[in-house]
């Protein structure tokens, strides 16, 4: 039996190689949507572009990533990256 996954949404990267200050991973429904909530959520940066990444590299980012308080779980990270909006932080932001 195959396994099959519905992806609900796309993911965006941002960071200085797409003009963006500050990294981030964001989910989101296209592209313009994926700007917008960099734009309102990161920084108001003008000009910004991303790159989009397939489900599976965006995982494996999140996956692997260190959580501020160190404590998230697979189910807990996998809730995070199934959610809409800024994924991964830009950690300059958090501090």
């Amino acid at each position: 039996m195959k396994m099959t996954t519905k992806i609900k949404q796309r993911y965006f990267e941002f960071g200085p190689r797409t003009g963006a200050d500050y990294y981030a991973l964001i989910g989101a429904k296209d592209k313009q949507e994926a700007i917008d909530t960099y734009y309102r959520d990161v920084s108001e940066e003008p000009d910004i572009d991303c790159k989009e990444l397939s489900s599976v590299t965006a995982w494996g980012k999140c996956q692997n990533s260190d959580d501020v308080e160190g404590d998230l779980d697979i189910e807990e990270r996998l809730a995070v990256f199934e959610d809409s909006g800024v994924i991964l932080w830009p950690m300059e932001l958090i501090q």
